[in-house]
């Protein structure tokens, strides 16, 4: 007969298989075994199940057996240790699974010094050592054969801090607690990444209490640039891309670093503009889902195509260099005949949600925002445009208003006046 045999240096305390609810973990956030039921539940798994199974402390059996009792006729199999009765019955545990019974052993043996897992034939113990050997029931070998996934000890992070890490992902989304499985969702969706977190909090089966969105939620916004890269490169049909992102977390450097000189912008805006400026697909532009879209925005608004929250006055940031240079050909000619863009502006270029909208000034971000179509216009009417918004900004007056059409009667008059060199 073939074992998996579970071992580890150190002995078990006897006391901690008969105590119920016996654990030295509970306290400790970071551990899966804090419920002190599990070991009573894998007595009543593997008798429940005819598995042969051998517990043995400092190389000594630990004798198992069962006693049966009626009480008010109903029929007990209560389970006896090295003879002496337990208060643990086989009807213990009964939603539990297999790998679930192993995730106990194998946790318990983590827990201590060498753990190590095998198959095999003999049972042969060893002193100074506690030691399980359960059956290969067809069950119990499908836990051993994907053991990776089960649990990821051996694997190599992506990244990984205090917190959380991060590994590959694979058909399905899978949370991990300590290198655990605590939460798998069949999806029929690729998973980006499988998430490790350290302190996730469990229910009595060992499985993720929180939603999965919520946890996955406090990893993001702590991804270095290399993992920022990967989930990028990969959001577009994958688990990830349909998150509930309204979580209240800022996200970080990471981010920004991984988007570089690039803008990033929602899908679902994307594809209701490119339609309009297809030299859009030729501009290095982020795309992301939407509730990510506003995530970044808050934390990183400059490198954001979205430029302006007014529904009327969308700003959606971009680059041309022949409207950059057609620009700096424009602001110099201002400047020979003494008219100047105030210094403190910053001139950039992109694509409004009103079509009707040339340009515009913002008093806020100390911006002229310049209508990309003005790359296809004439000289004069981006220096119309120019000369518009930077007297917006110097006078503080808005468009529409008495005070900058009396502003600017002043102004042209007094040019006038000036060329013929009176003075009012």
């Amino acid at each position: 007969m073939k074992y998996l045999k579970i071992k580890n240096d150190g002995l078990l305390d006897m006391r901690l298989i008969y105590l119920m609810g016996g654990t030295t973990k509970a306290n400790d956030k970071y551990k899966i075994g804090q419920f002190g039921t599990g070991l009573k539940y894998t007595l009543a798994f593997m008798i429940r199940n005819n598995v042969d199974f051998k517990i043995f402390i400092d190389a000594k059996e630990i004798k198992l057996s069962t006693k049966t009792e009626i009480i008010r006729d109903t029929e007990f199999e209560i389970i006896c240790i090295n003879s002496e009765k337990t208060s643990i019955t086989s009807n213990m545990g009964l939603d539990w699974k297999a790998w679930m019974i192993i995730r106990e052993l194998w946790c318990n043996a983590l827990d201590e010094i060498n753990p190590s897992n095998e198959i095999v034939s003999e049972i042969i113990p060893s002193e100074g050592t506690t030691e399980y050997y359960i059956q290969m029931i067809p069950d119990i070998q499908e836990v051993y054969d994907n053991w990776n996934k089960y649990f990821i000890h051996n694997e190599t992070p992506l990244m990984s801090n205090e917190n959380f890490s991060i590994y590959p992902g694979g058909e399905n989304l899978r949370c991990y607690k300590n290198g655990v499985l605590i939460k798998e969702l069949i999806t029929h969706q690729k998973s980006i990444f499988s998430y490790d977190i350290k302190d996730a909090n469990l229910n009595e089966l060992r499985e993720m209490k929180n939603s999965v969105n919520y946890e996955i939620s406090k990893c993001l916004p702590y991804f270095d640039k290399k993992t920022v890269e990967t989930f990028l490169n990969n959001i577009k049909g994958s688990f990830e891309e349909n998150l509930d992102y309204n979580w209240y977390i800022n996200y970080r450097e990471g981010w920004k670093e991984a988007i570089g000189s690039a803008k990033f912008i929602d899908y679902e805006t994307y594809e209701r503009i490119v339609g309009k400026y297809p030299n859009l697909e030729n501009e290095p532009i982020v795309k992301v889902p939407k509730g990510l879209f506003k995530k970044l925005q808050e934390a990183f608004p400059t490198i954001s195509m979205l430029r302006a929250s007014d529904k009327l006055n969308e700003f959606y940031e971009t680059y041309s260099d022949a409207l950059h240079d057609k620009t700096k050909k424009c602001i110099n000619l201002l400047e020979t005949v003494g008219y100047y863009i105030d210094p403190n502006l910053k001139i950039i270029y992109g694509i409004f949600g009103n079509k009707h909208i040339w340009a515009q000034v913002s008093f806020d971000d100390k911006e002229i925002r310049l209508n990309q179509e003005l790359e296809n216009m004439s000289d004069s009417d981006l220096i119309v445009c120019l000369i518009e918004e930077n007297e917006h900004y110097k006078t503080g007056f808005e468009d529409l208003t008495r005070e900058f059409q009396t502003h600017f009667i002043k102004l042209y008059s007094n040019l006038l006046l000036k060329n013929i060199k009176i003075l009012i």
